[in-house]
């Protein structure tokens, strides 16, 4: 007689491969196969079956149930003795590395070699030490003795009707002093600082509140935006400083090739093997030939790395951590609320619409002033995932370091200057402190999400370019065709900007006679984006190595129209109420950001002396070359 089990289909070994027995006439026993009984389920996971364990298995389970529960009890004193391994074996290293260093007398190479290893071992002794001692002993005895009263006084003192005038003046007056005796011999040099005045004095009479703003924020951040160029530019140990981390970064960026030509082959790496049995009697001794790379395989594809790395350093703490304490140190010089200096860091190593998720939870309460500050910054830095692609193209890696620290206190000034604030801002840093950017998942999963998130920027760069670089050679057909029928056979739209944007080329330092070369990448800029507008500028041969380095400066930065609709976009979808306020502000934040890449290459253009131009401009290698083909 057929079983009603096979009568039914459930168990014919077709549906049911496993033979799994159901439950049936009142039996409330859970499902399981022949091979299995009920008794052999496990309690502790509901719906799941398992066999018994023998002895072996039993006894290795019980060990690690036992090990991880007196880990668990003891968690702090296990950590504290696992970092101590770690800092004895690091400093038995160290010992290890300088005895062999010693012995074979290998140079001390600060950067590289031997006396890296030293700079990273005093960073790491004077950290434990800060922490472990200064702030963990005598933390809060220095704050409640010292900083708690020097902060009062400073708040009396300011609060003392002109107190904070002459304050400014006299900090005016020291940086006039300065820059008239720095350039005493290169009146040259004179021209980009006049510039920069005059960006001020129009930033100043385009402002929303001319009448209220607060000059301290003003020339804290110009001054901070000052001393930061002088470290890099005009000092040896902060020139060579940059230089080295620039090679860092270049070297860092340069792991990207192994995937790229791994997955492209020699499209991205440029190298071409030669198979065949006639290439011998062809190319004699010829093995491989250089052919040129592809742009979206070698320079795009270093984006998918570096938002992997960057992701895993967001999981961590490690970027949060950066970035909060770059934004506590911008808020306490420059006076700016905390949403704000907080954005203005994270603007130094992110983007226009990744920065502000950091203070998300804070964007639906942000005053008018702060919001054009969090737009100002985006349109005045750029995203370090770019970065890199900018670095392939050729432009030096110190200038777009060094523009990208310099525009974060200037694009907190110039935001101040174009729109004051004149309400009561409504974040705290104890706010900011909470912020957590720790994704669901382990570290491994975030990293690969950061490269997964990476695919829509790469696309969106590639069909911007595509559609842009298009539309120009449309133009300059159509512009063209207008030039002709007048006699300007050389008339197009590069040319017209060119034209436009030469008192802005002027204004910067450049020289007269390259100014209209520099004024058409820097309407570039403006008008299609910084991608073109770089490529335009490699393209440039017979301009000098200032006007070159000044333009890399100006052209540091997001400002343009295209990214006026990307951060209404991202903006408008983090803080939806605010749609109408960010369309509002949107004009006067891009001009802002423009005018701070600006003002960024007036200062360089002002401490670039015209006798150091080849030892501050000093070339580094670039990680992605295009090479001419061989035959």
């Amino acid at each position: 007689m057929e079983s009603p089990a096979f009568r039914d289909g459930k168990n014919n070994g077709l549906q049911n491969p496993g033979f799994e027995m159901s439950e049936q006439d009142g039996n409330k026993g859970l499902n399981h196969s022949p091979l299995e009984s009920p008794a052999l389920t496990n309690g502790d996971l509901p719906g799941r079956t398992r066999r018994k364990g023998n002895i072996l298995s039993k006894v290795i389970e019980g060990g690690r149930t036992a090990v991880g529960d007196l880990i668990q009890k003891h968690k702090k004193l296990v950590k504290n003795v696992v970092l101590l391994g770690l800092f004895v074996a690091y400093n038995g290293y160290v010992a290890t590395a300088v005895a062999y260093g010693t012995r074979h007398d290998q140079p001390m190479e600060w950067c590289d070699g031997l006396g890296f290893l030293i700079i990273l071992t005093a960073i790491i002794w004077w950290s434990l030490f800060y922490y472990i001692v200064l702030k963990g002993i005598f933390g809060k005895a220095i704050n409640k003795a010292v900083l708690i009263p020097m902060g009062r006084m400073l708040k009396t003192l300011f609060a003392i009707k002109w107190f904070g005038a002459v304050v400014g003046l006299l900090a005016v007056a020291v940086l006039v002093t300065f820059i008239v005796w720095d350039t005493w011999g290169e009146p040259r040099r004179l021209v980009s600082a006049c510039g920069a005045l005059v960006l001020l004095l129009l930033t100043l009479i385009l402002s929303k509140h001319p009448g209220d703003v607060q000059w301290r924020q003003v020339i804290a951040g110009l001054a901070l935006q000052f001393v930061f160029a002088l470290a890099v530019l005009r000092w040896d140990g902060g020139r060579n400083f940059l230089e080295c981390i620039s090679r860092k970064v270049t070297a860092f960026l340069s792991f990207a090739d192994s995937g790229s030509a791994f997955i492209y082959d020699f499209t991205a790496s440029g190298n071409m093997t030669i198979y065949g049995s006639n290439v011998p009697d062809l190319l004699p001794g010829l093995e491989w030939i250089l052919v040129p790379t592809t742009f979206a395989f070698t320079s795009l594809s270093v984006i998918f790395f570096f938002s992997f790395v960057v992701q895993l350093l967001y999981h961590i703490g490690a970027m949060l951590w950066v970035v909060r304490k770059v934004g506590w140190l911008l808020q306490i010089l420059v006076g700016t609320s905390a949403a704000e200096s907080m954005n203005a860091a994270a603007n130094i190593f992110l983007g226009q619409t990744e920065a502000p998720l950091l203070i998300k939870p804070f964007m639906e309460d942000l005053t008018k002033s702060e919001l054009h500050a969090v737009m100002t910054g985006g349109f005045a830095t750029i995203a370090g995932t770019v970065m890199a692609a900018y670095i392939s193209f050729g432009v030096k890696a110190e200038s777009l370091l060094s523009a990208s620290v310099m525009a974060a206190p200037c694009a907190l000034a110039l935001s101040k200057l174009m729109y004051p604030e004149i309400e009561v801002s409504k974040t705290t840093h104890q706010q900011m402190k909470n912020v957590d950017t720790k994704t669901e998942g382990n570290a491994l999963d975030a990293a690969a999400k950061g490269a997964a998130e990476a695919v829509t920027l790469v696309w969106n760069i590639l069909a911007n370019i595509l559609a842009f670089v298009s539309f120009i050679a449309m133009l300059n057909a159509i512009i063209g065709w207008f030039g002709v029928l007048v006699g300007l056979e050389d008339m197009s739209f590069e040319w017209l900007l060119g034209k436009i944007f030469i008192p802005v080329a002027l204004c910067i330092g450049v020289d007269p006679s390259e100014a209209n070369d520099v004024a058409k990448v820097l309407g570039l800029k403006i008008v299609v984006n910084e991608f073109v507008a770089y490529k335009e500028l490699q393209a440039l041969k017979n301009i000098s190595v200032r006007s070159r380095r000044l333009a890399e400066y100006a052209l540091c930065g997001f400002a343009n129209f295209s990214s006026m609709g990307i951060q209404l976009g991202g903006l408008g979808a983090i803080a939806p109420s605010r749609r109408p306020d960010l369309a509002d502000i949107v004009w006067r934040a891009l001009f802002a950001g423009a005018t701070a890449s600006l003002i960024n290459a007036c200062v360089a253009g002002t401490l670039m002396s015209f006798d150091e131009e080849d030892a501050v401009t000093s070339t580094l290698p670039t990680f992605a070359t295009t090479s001419s083909l061989i035959i």
